[in-house]
């Protein structure tokens, strides 16, 4: 039955592919099986293996509300684009309609009123452990093709004393099959208008009386991965439209007053914890400016860490989201930064093509780099004294942009990203300085609501789904593992960092990076000229790597020693 699905599921695939036949021939669970010879093959990322993701750590299999895709489909889809191992998300809230004559609605912001309140439920991690144990779990053919992991979504955090009941009831219904926690909420403002606020909020009040100890304690002892949402702030309301409901107590992205008092009064915390930042976000007085909403929800977050420090936690999207667009990347990698050095168990993956589409791979060539100079940027004032060197960043930028050309065919007719910006040229430092911390993830959403049944109240047009849809956030999402220097990119993209985190590396390990370095073909060229008798040895070795390597548009790829430390040409 599986492999009649498979061959139907692939023909359909096949018409618009990601990856080549060649590409997904050599993707294969057995190039990651510790005792397998395969392992031992060297994964060419800017030749025929290529960066897509191989793991997918953020993926929901079911959404808010409607129909999912097919299970067999949907694993059809990831094979085709060559994820060999993933979670097993649904999604822990369930959109619930006040007026059952109203519309039906399968994504929050399609119906963002009072009367669709998202509300966590353990329906969609029931129904994701049934096909798991009932089709995944025993067939061996698939169990052979791709790795998944089910994780436990449901929890609130808001009223966690409701918890432990329903976790109770899954583990007894569906004993061993569950191996992760999350997407858990603890803070997500784009459910502001469907009333996340107006539920009791997590605070470093609630986490240091012991009232989330149950939930962490136990998924400490169980060494479960846990993925919590936790965004750092917010700086806008633009695609969460807060204002449609006068029910709701949100205009904009306000403090509440005991938040602005306490932050003052514990001021140091936050000068100890921003340093040279501290000004962006208090004034002289040390009271907090209004740009402190970007960083309002740290110091609960660093509370939650401190306590659960044996937690492994999955950061989701390094804490930014659409209603937080315009931090500085100095600031936040700098909080990255402290974080990392404070929680030894602190991780963060690099989910969501808005991420890719909003921070780091949408340069169009409008974009400045002095978009983020003192002159320009909203966190920089009169008492700010930190400095921007941007002629750095924009020399990274241009350096990566020559890697970016290698790989733009293959990008732009698969994916929507325009390019590297100069925040990635910011945040690649901080990925190859804290290589251990990040995994990769699409936080796609396997959805099939037709809009004609789920037209929700803002004339949307439903949640439908199709291969090109996933291909596409796969590619966005993978775009910036093109980035990294081969140690990072086993670490983060061939999953040495996965494998540790769910006990896995008894099983599975990276296979070795062949040490490709990319250069574009002036540079080339350029090497060939200074070189005087070897002019002529040169030229033959650069036909036979045109010959061999080239890919996307004409680019060469040169061979570096596989015992070097080698790296690609943007370090």
């Amino acid at each position: 039955m599986w492999g009649l699905v498979l061959l139907l599921h692939g023909v359909s695939a096949m018409s618009d592919p990601l990856l080549s036949e060649e590409t997904k021939t050599r993707r294969t669970l057995s190039r990651f099986k510790i005792d397998n010879p395969d392992n031992k093959i060297c994964w060419e990322r800017h030749g025929v293996d290529g960066f897509i993701s191989v793991i997918d750590t953020h993926n929901h299999f079911r959404p808010f509300g409607g129909p999912p895709v097919p299970f067999f489909e949907y694993l059809q889809w990831m094979i085709d684009h060559g994820l060999l191992f993933s979670t097993m998300f649904g999604i822990g809230q369930l959109l619930e309609k006040r007026n059952q004559d109203d519309p039906d609605c399968c994504y929050y912001l399609h119906c963002p009123t009072l009367n669709y309140t998202v509300v966590p439920n353990p329906e969609n991690d029931r129904l994701n452990a049934e096909d798991f144990t009932k089709k995944y779990k025993g067939n061996s053919s698939l169990e052979d093709t791709i790795h998944l992991l089910l994780s436990v979504t449901f929890p609130n955090l808001q009223k966690p004393e409701k918890i432990s009941k329903n976790f109770n009831e899954l583990e007894h219904t569906f004993p061993n099959a569950f191996r992760w926690a999350g997407e858990i909420n603890v803070f997500k403002h784009a459910l502001a208008s469907n009333g996340f606020f107006d539920q009791e909020r997590v605070t470093e009040k609630m986490i240091e009386a012991g009232r989330l100890d149950k939930l962490f304690n136990t998924l400490s002892d169980k060494k479960w991965p846990t993925t919590l949402h936790s965004d750092l702030g917010c700086d806008n309301y633009d695609d969460v439209p807060v204002n449609i409901d006068p029910r709701n107590s949100l205009s904009g992205c306000e403090i509440p007053t005991e938040e602005l008092r306490a932050a003052s009064q514990n001021h140091g915390w936050w000068k100890d914890m921003l340093e040279v930042y501290y000004h962006s976000f208090f004034d002289k007085q040390n009271k907090p400016r209004t740009t402190f909403s970007k960083v309002q929800h740290l110091k609960v977050w660093d509370t939650l860490l401190s306590r659960y420090k044996n937690l492994t936690v999955v950061w989701a999207h390094l804490g930014l989201s659409k209603e937080l667009r315009d931090l500085h990347p100095n600031i936040h990698a700098h909080i990255l930064r402290k974080l990392f050095q404070r929680h030894d168990n602190l991780h963060a993956d690099v989910s969501w093509d808005v991420l890719a589409k909003q921070n780091l791979m949408n340069h169009d060539g409008s974009k400045k780099v002095s978009d983020l100079h003192t002159d320009t940027h909203t966190d920089f004032n009169e008492d700010v004294e930190f400095l921007f060197n941007s002629s750095d960043v924009d020399q990274i930028r241009e350096d990566l942009h020559q890697t970016w050309m290698v790989h733009e065919g293959l990008v732009r007719s698969k994916g929507s990203v325009t390019g590297p910006t100069h925040s990635m040229a910011i945040y690649l430092e901080l990925f190859h300085e804290y290589p251990d911390r990040f995994l990769t993830g699409t936080d796609f959403v396997a959805s099939l609501g037709q809009k004609h049944l789920y037209p929700g109240t803002m004339n949307k047009n439903g949640c439908m789904k199709d291969i090109p849809n996933h291909a596409r956030q796969l590619t966005d999402t993978s775009s910036i593992n093109m980035f990294f220097d081969d140690e990072t990119f086993r670490k983060i993209v061939l999953g040495e960092n996965f494998f540790r985190i769910t006990q896995l590396s008894d099983i599975y390990a990276a296979p070795p990076v062949c040490g490709d370095s990319v250069l574009p073909l002036e540079a080339v060229i350029g090497i060939g000229v200074g070189v005087g008798v070897l002019v002529l040895v040169l030229l033959l070795v650069l036909i036979y790597v045109l010959c061999a390597r080239g890919r996307d548009g004409g680019t060469n790829f040169s061979r570096v020693n596989e015992n070097q430390n080698a790296a690609t040409t943007n370090v």
